[in-house]
């Protein structure tokens, strides 16, 4: 399956509480520093909108989004242009780097933590990629290689949208986590 508009949403911890507007000097500075290996463009807040994509950052390739679909919080990075290599593998990295990023960020204080091993894959694409079973098994190959660099020997659990008006997406659910650093290592490994 040639699908390159795909994406990343992986599960923020301690983030119930968070005003998403606080993400905004964090992009800026982002931007000005050229902090990620993308051209990074503008800020668009959505903040009032009710399960929405939060805060984005607007990129060359793809967009980074404090996200709140589906009713819960996450980190998301999803891909509109077409990538080299393994895209999903490098959709994940984009996204688990800025969480790293995050993490890390004095401004936060260590407020916000990212766990790995709950994340949800989707396709903006509904042409190539529609919410069905089908969809699924062309992505199976691509999401249990990303899974066994990720969480080698780990069980997981896959929960398909149901809802066939809705994009597709996968939800990921894996036995074990680790670090932003460590699954970004074992990424690069």
């Amino acid at each position: 399956m040639d699908l390159h508009r795909l994406g990343i949403k992986i599960a923020a911890e301690g983030a119930e509480s968070l005003p998403l507007d606080e993400l905004i000097p964090l992009y800026h500075r982002w931007i000005q520093q050229h902090t990620l290996d993308e051209l990074l463009i503008d800020i668009a807040n959505y903040g009032h909108v009710h399960h929405g994509p939060g805060v984005m950052l607007i990129a060359h390739e793809g967009n980074y989004s404090f996200d709140e679909s589906g009713g819960w919080r996450g980190f998301a990075y999803y891909a509109k242009r077409a990538l080299p290599g393994d895209r999903l593998a490098l959709v994940y990295r984009r996204a688990l780097n800025a969480c790293r990023l995050i993490e890390e960020d004095p401004a936060f204080n260590g407020k916000l933590k990212f766990n790995g091993a709950d994340f949800e894959i989707f396709a903006n694409d509904r042409l190539l990629a529609p919410n069905s079973e089908a969809t699924l098994t062309a992505l199976r190959p691509a999401i249990d290689a990303l899974l066994a660099k990720l969480h080698p020997g780990a069980k997981f659990e896959l929960t398909r949208e149901p809802d066939a008006k809705e994009r597709f997406s996968v939800r990921v659910k894996v036995s074990a986590n680790a670090s932003t650093a460590e699954l970004l290592k074992r990424l690069e490994g």
